[in-house]
């Protein structure tokens, strides 16, 4: 069976939240209220454990980071 998912493509809570607050993680409550708002893609469950896909964050970061710049606005 093939790994379609390395280990470090594989964020567990306190790298995702590394992953959107930089220098200055998020909590992991704010986490997942941006989950609930749909600003941050939902976790997988891996034996139990949440895992998030680096490439799904990447394109939520991608998303958010347009917006600020309103450049969502120009491409629709």
């Amino acid at each position: 069976m093939a790994n379609d998912f390395p280990n470090d493509d594989l964020l567990d809570v306190e790298a995702a939240c590394r992953f959107f607050g930089g220098a200055k993680p998020l909590a992991p409550c704010t986490l997942y209220r941006g989950i609930a708002a749909k600003r941050f893609p939902k976790p997988v469950k891996i034996g139990g454990a949440s895992r998030w896909i680096r490439e799904e964050c990447k394109i939520a970061l991608a998303a958010i980071i347009a917006g600020q710049r309103g450049e969502a606005d120009e491409a629709a």
